[in-house]
């Protein structure tokens, strides 16, 4: 521990170690076990896996979900002078070499990856000769699939410390439930008694309160004198990407000048927000959560959630961003009977047609294997085919992978290369190219405004010349300085582990399966949200009742913080949830003439809803239709039930609809999130025949 303390004062400029930071340090250094690392955000985390990286002889491999954050601590690190780095998809090839070399060499201390880095074939094999002495995984919460931001590579990490023999491994989260930290540590073998160190989420300075609200009017009546009395910034949370755009104008009106910051915008401008925001001494941004990953700003006074969060994970995070400084600080959150629809909807809207599932199945269960036997399959036209979201058509991959043992993903691929010349001299090279992979090139490229463009599976398919030949060909161009190229449509790739299942029976049972288990998620989704709607309506203090959800019942001294609504008044917050908008038989025509689409209730329930899928898009029914979002005060199960009887009514095929109406102007009803689950807005079009729904692959029939 003298070392570690060396590095603390030395290269990170600390006088002493904070919280548990130091018995973490020493269970990993000292007695080389696993540990979970429970600490708020803002709470010292890093430093924890830091530290030690500097004091262990081999490599800290350190897996985070977002790549600016990854650049952020590198950059950060580097600073001081340590050997760190992040291997990601921005960089070039001559950085990627470089930073693979230092790996090699053993001079690198850190490195940041993403979790799908896991999938590399060439990455692992670097690992293979790399004695990584910590594995740190952040955002660890992600491993548990009934967490609030589950992510399905982060199942495949336990596997990967395994395989590769890690000395040790630290995870780390700042919100985890028992149960997700229970999962954690099954996950990564960590003693939950010895190896678990927790920070209270409890707050002093924190005042929580719950507002009641029937209309939007009645919240902004409460909000513009809230504002206007703040002594320092504030964060107004909103659900929707267009109600952060409302806010701001009707704020305006009131001589106040919010800043709007949400997903849909280019990326430049949130990068002129948040700066914005983080110097200003009074600021106030209208948000959707999208806004908050990387903001360290320890005078925020005021956290609003004008619309309710849709779980107590994402609320203890946002207020949490509150009053870093240790001064007093408010956070306000609205309870309104009409915006729980819309959650309810969101949190039910990623689960697709069994039917599709099914269909899909088919697919790759006949896929022919490449010559090199591995299976590959463009996620993002299997999207658009199957109207499957790319994050549940993620998890979908991942169950066949880890629950069934049919395959597992490697390197992934890119389809489309598009080739342009540097000099004349350079491109009269690339002409000369005389090896077979050269000229089969030459032979298959179409020219393109700025060159020529290729499709390597396509090519090899004709040609019989090895798609990877191509690939590396055009990469030895590149290296060369000849060409440049830029890559496009990726495929993900799969090595076959065990025989897929053939007949109908065995497809439909193991879709039964998958799709019984997106139902189970969408009922938790739910669950949650009636989580938050308790905690707010709690006969106790608030305070209290969010620091015993996350395992701390004895945090707040005497049960009672004193500033929260239930310690100022003494009583539980009444609040009537139940919302009787029922489906409008007028609105529901409207949908089912505008879509001729009967066989499935929740692609028309989507439309009427608001939320857009790739099936939508490319019927032109989404953000542009003027139904789009229609019905979006109703229970989204309700429409489902609505459209479930139309849909039987016309034998679960197509009808004939009129002319589309002329588009509006464009509805955005999407779910902004930090973590890029955001509702997809894919295109193109499928083929929707009685036997086969997916195109060519899927020739073999219903299942």
């Amino acid at each position: 521990m003298e070392t570690a303390r060396q590095v603390l004062h030395e290269v990170f400029e600390f006088p002493d170690f904070r919280l548990s930071q130091e018995a973490v340090i020493r269970r990993l250094l000292e007695g080389n076990e696993n540990a979970l690392v429970l600490y708020p955000t803002g709470g010292g985390k890093s430093l924890t896996y830091q530290v030690p990286a500097l004091c262990l002889p081999g490599l800290t491999l350190v897996i985070s979900p977002l790549i600016a954050l990854m650049k952020d601590q590198v950059d950060a690190l580097v600073a001081r002078g340590v050997k760190a780095a992040n291997l990601d998809s921005t960089l070039g090839a001559d950085r990627s070499a470089f930073v693979k070399e230092e790996v090699i060499s053993g001079r690198l201390k850190l490195l940041y990856v993403a979790p799908e880095r896991l999938n590399n074939e060439g990455f692992i094999a670097m690992m293979s000769h790399v004695k990584i002495s910590l594995l740190a995984v952040d955002e660890s919460h992600c491993i548990s699939q009934w967490g609030a931001s589950f992510r399905p590579e982060y199942l495949k990490i336990a596997r990967f410390a395994e395989e590769m023999d890690v000395e040790r491994v630290l995870c780390l989260t700042a919100t985890a439930t028992p149960n997700v930290a229970e999962d954690i540590c099954k996950s990564f073998y960590i003693d939950t008694k010895e190896g678990v160190f927790r920070t209270p989420v409890y707050r002093p300075n924190l005042a929580f309160k719950v507002e009641v609200a029937e209309t939007f009017d009645q919240k902004l009546n409460y909000l513009i004198p809230f504002l206007k009395r703040r002594t320092g910034p504030a964060i107004v949370y909103v659900t929707l990407q267009k109600q952060a755009e409302e806010v701001a104008g009707r704020l305006r009106l009131h001589d106040l000048d919010p800043m709007v910051y949400h997903a849909g915008l280019a990326a430049e401008e949130r990068t002129r927000v948040q700066a914005q925001f983080m110097d200003s001494e009074k600021g106030i941004v209208c948000a959707t959560i999208a806004f908050g990953m990387g903001i360290d700003k320890a005078n925020i006074r005021q956290v609003v959630h004008l619309y309710m969060p849709k779980t107590l994970e994402n609320y203890s995070q946002e207020v949490g961003r509150a009053g870093r400084d240790n001064l007093p600080s408010e956070c306000v959150m609205f309870l309104c009977a009409p915006d729980i629809p819309i959650l309810e909807g969101f949190a039910r809207g990623d689960t697709c047609s069994k039917t599709d599932l099914g269909l899909w199945l088919q697919e790759v269960a006949f896929k022919e294997p490449a010559g090199d036997g591995t299976l590959d399959f463009n996620h993002y036209q299997q999207s658009k085919q199957y109207d499957i979201r790319p994050n549940v058509l993620g998890l979908a991959y991942a169950h066949l992978e880890l629950d069934y043992n049919y395959i597992r993903a490697i390197t992934p691929f890119y389809q489309v290369y598009d080739l342009s010349k540097r000099t004349d001299v350079d491109w009269d090279k690339v002409m000369a190219d005389s090896s077979q992979a050269g000229k089969t090139i030459r032979k298959y490229w179409s020219p393109r405004s700025s060159g020529y463009q290729i499709d390597v599976v396509s090519a090899a398919s004709l040609s019989g010349v090895d798609r990877g030949d191509f690939a590396r060909k055009i990469s030895d161009w590149e290296l060369s300085g000849w060409v440049t190229s830029k890559a496009s449509q990726v495929r993900a790739r799969y090595k076959i582990l065990n025989p897929l299942p053939k007949t109908a029976e065995e497809i439909k049972d193991v879709a039964d399966l998958m799709y019984q288990r997106m139902i189970a998620r969408e009922d938790e989704a739910v669950q949650k949200l009636r989580q938050v709607i308790d905690f707010a309506t709690t006969d106790d203090c608030l305070a209290q009742a969010l620091a015993s959800y996350f395992g701390d019942p004895d945090a707040v001294r005497g049960g009672l913080c004193g500033t929260c609504t239930f310690c100022k008044s003494g009583e539980a917050v009444t609040f009537d949830s139940r919302v009787q908008a029922m489906p409008d038989p007028t609105k529901i025509a409207a949908i089912l003439d505008a879509c001729p689409e009967r066989d499935d209730p929740r692609l028309l329930a989507r439309m009427a809803f608001g939320i857009t899928s790739p099936r939508l898009t490319a019927g032109k029914w989404s953000t542009s239709h003027p139904l789009f979002g229609s019905m979006v005060d109703v229970k989204f199960t309700a429409l489902i039930e609505a459209f479930e009887v139309e849909c039987k009514k016309a034998g679960y095929t197509k009808v004939a609809t009129t002319a589309t109406p002329p588009a509006s102007k464009k509805r955005t009803y999407t779910q902004s999130t930090s973590y890029g689950s955001s509702y997809s807005r894919g295109g193109g079009s499928r083929g929707r025949g009685s036997f086969s729904r997916g195109g060519s692959s899927n020739k073999r029939g219903r299942w």
